[in-house]
């Protein structure tokens, strides 16, 4: 019951820098931009872990990930558990105060009992299923050395969650462990690219990695779908 407790109190401290009380304004776009050093230190994904203080005593960390130019989410926050959890909430800046974005992503300031599907190990914040513990930890160990190109995984869309296949597992049935996604996005590790840290790399920082995949797919399709209308704009006024 202490994990609980520690983790309801980082979302009552979460919620309390958001949202503010009569004392202590909540936390605008613009405290978040100074927070993360945005425009300096780039044009985003930026991230901030909040230093140790009273209420996050119970859990390891307190991160906020900061998309400027995302159009539906604004900030994530991730609270990692002591068992090494990551707890996603999502939200948007609607000019006033912090909403839940429009795609219906996890956004409530409370803590939730998240439990693994059957069959799923957690190793390194990647997911793993259809493979045996010493399986799972040998993959995970090459995967982090950069020796499993051509492996295939599936990746959520919604939270950047990594599932790892075994081939007695058919993975049109899988979900996202994290927030029970089904739509998930068939991937594999690119065979020319070393997967082996440069240094030490924080689980935010992998998921940071794993969102700017995405929103670079998301790009190259909003550019195709341009391109199209464009095309059939031409011809209909030719």
């Amino acid at each position: 019951m202490q994990g609980a407790s520690g983790l309801e109190r980082a979302f009552r401290k979460v919620r309390l820098l958001l949202e503010g009380d009569e004392r202590n304004p909540g936390l605008t776009r613009q405290d978040l931009e100074r927070m993360v050093g945005y425009p300096e230190r780039g044009q985003g994904p930026l991230s901030y872990t909040l230093p140790p203080q009273e209420g996050l005593e119970g859990v390891r960390a307190v991160r906020f990930f900061y998309y400027p130019k995302d159009p539906e989410v604004t900030l994530i926050i991730e609270v990692e558990d002591q068992q090494g959890r990551r707890h996603l909430r999502h939200l948007k800046w609607n000019g006033l105060a912090w909403i839940s974005p429009p795609s219906g992503l996890k956004s409530e300031l409370v803590p939730t009992r998240e439990v693994l599907p059957e069959g799923y190990t957690e190793i390194g914040g990647d997911y793993f299923v259809g493979f045996s513990s010493e399986e799972a930890h040998d993959l995970a160990e090459r995967i982090y050395l950069g020796e499993a190109g051509g492996q295939k995984y599936l990746l959520c869309p919604q939270d950047s969650t990594r599932i790892f296949y075994g081939p007695s597992v058919a993975p049109a049935g899988l979900i996202c462990p994290v927030c029970g996604n089904t739509s998930l996005l068939f991937k594999a590790i690119p065979m020319e690219v070393s997967r082996r840290p440069q240094g030490p790399q924080s689980p935010g920082e992998e998921r940071l990695e794993h969102k700017l995949e995405i929103l670079v797919e998301q790009n190259r399709e909003l550019q195709k779908q341009l391109g199209d209308l464009i095309s059939l704009l031409k011809r209909n006024l030719g």
